[in-house]
């Protein structure tokens, strides 16, 4: 059998992207829905020729945000928005102080101790990234203990943006802290945020069971290659960009490669995790031999045609020039860069000095979307999915026809030192 006997199926694809996303819904790790859509995806790869689909749970702590809501005493107005992080909860009729305006988040240096007493502070984000500079101004504020926080955000002027890769024992966890839209202050006439406010929030702090999902099929050699995606979402959207085209596409290719007697075996995984800091990826790297894996191929996101499909390739330069070769030989326009990872699962393999190569569909999503409840099925298209699927079937077929999986000699010299950076970021969320 051959590759050329098979082609991508954009419509299964896309069936399985609306059943993830409406009949699951949100899947953030350690929550009922996670543990569902796992299941789901190992009845799908138990339907094809792949050997021992399994799960693999780990122990896994996420927040459940209840409500959150700020009301300005003086006029009654009240403006909803999201707990944030694993925030500590108000009291049931919540905590009242005075109003202070802090600006930007790049001015918490000036401020001190004495001004912020007692206040519930607002503070305006240009975005809600996680990057260090905005957290370490952050964490600056926190140590000065205000009463209660609103992060006022500009990434999305409707809804806002979940990040929940923070711990309960972390110092932003300490004080009640609730996120919303800045263009929401911007209809009422609390601009100035002066006088009295109430500050609620609500959220719960649980127990449960991160999901691993994994399938296998052994080639001629025990070289393996893996093809993956996270599977888990935020709390506030279906996810059906980030990632339920992923966990399809890897569905669809398992289904294929299953078909066919390849030379090198393979490796289909899906991981929960994620989006709180790459708990799943990184619970498989300690819990596999992983001295097998050649390779990583991830699938995280495909947009809405039109677009291109792009490899963001962490290997050697043969590596880079094989996926070079297939992108210039792609019926649809198709671009690879050799390039450290962007902070997907990948970055856990990198760390390790196993290549990589993130694949994504970058179509015509609007920014802002990622992680809020506007990440929709209407954003993903069979296009995109057909073009980007069939994209990586050339590439296993490219893989296929060489000898041997050498790519991890001659690694980019930054790439050591840009994951580590990377990890010591996610170690800053967590401090105390």
């Amino acid at each position: 059998m051959t590759f050329e006997l098979y082609q991508i199926d954009s419509k299964k694809i896309f069936n399985t992207v609306k059943h993830i996303c409406r009949k699951i819904g949100p899947r953030v790790s350690g929550t009922e829905n996670e543990e569902i859509v796992a299941k789901f995806i190992v009845k799908q790869f138990e339907s094809t020729n792949l050997e021992n689909a399994e799960i693999k749970k780990y122990p896994h702590q996420y927040y459940e945000g209840i409500e959150a809501s700020i009301q300005h005493l003086d006029s009654g107005s009240i403006i909803t928005g999201s707990p944030i992080w694993m925030s500590k909860s108000s009291s049931i009729d919540g905590i009242e102080g005075e109003g202070l305006y802090l600006g930007s988040i790049n001015q918490v240096e000036e401020i001190h101790l004495d001004t912020i007493k007692d206040k519930i502070v607002f503070i305006f984000f240009l975005r809600d990234y996680l990057e260090p500079e905005i957290f370490g101004n952050l964490k600056k504020l926190y140590k000065l203990k205000p009463k209660g926080v609103v992060l006022l955000s500009n990434y999305n002027p409707q809804v806002t943006r979940s990040d929940p890769i923070f711990e309960e024992s972390s110092i932003f966890a300490q004080i009640p802290t609730m996120i919303v839209p800045a263009a929401k202050f911007s209809e009422t006439e609390q601009t100035y945020f002066t006088g009295k406010f109430r500050l609620k929030v609500r959220g719960l702090v649980k127990e449960g069971f991160l999901h691993n999902v994994l399938s296998h099929q052994d080639g001629e050699i025990t070289d393996t290659i893996l093809i993956c995606s996270h599977h888990d979402t935020t709390e506030n959207t279906i996810g059906a960009v980030d990632n339920s085209t992923g966990i399809a596409t890897v569905i669809e290719l398992a289904r294929i490669v299953s078909k066919i007697e390849t030379r090198f075996s393979y490796l289909f995984a899906t991981f929960g995790g994620e989006e709180q800091g790459l708990d799943g990826a990184r619970n498989f790297i300690e819990n596999y031999f992983k001295s097998r894996i050649a390779l990583c191929i991830n699938i995280d996101t495909i947009e809405t045609s039109p677009g291109f499909v792009a490899s963001i390739v962490a290997g050697n330069e043969n590596l880079f020039e094989i996926v070079k070769e297939v992108c210039n030989k792609n019926s649809y326009p198709a671009m690879a860069v050799n390039s450290t990872p962007n902070g997907g699962d990948n970055m856990v393999f990198a760390r390790e000095e196993i290549p990589s190569i993130m694949v994504l569909f970058k179509g015509t999503m609007s920014p802002g979307i990622n992680n809020t409840e506007q990440d929709t099925l209407k954003l993903v298209s069979e296009n995109s999915l057909k073009e980007t699927g069939t994209f990586i079937l050339r590439l296993i077929e490219k893989l296929e026809s060489i000898e041997d999986l050498s790519f991890a000699d001659g690694l980019p010299p930054n790439l050591e030192k840009e994951t580590e950076n990377y990890f010591e970021r996610l170690q800053f969320y967590k401090e105390h």
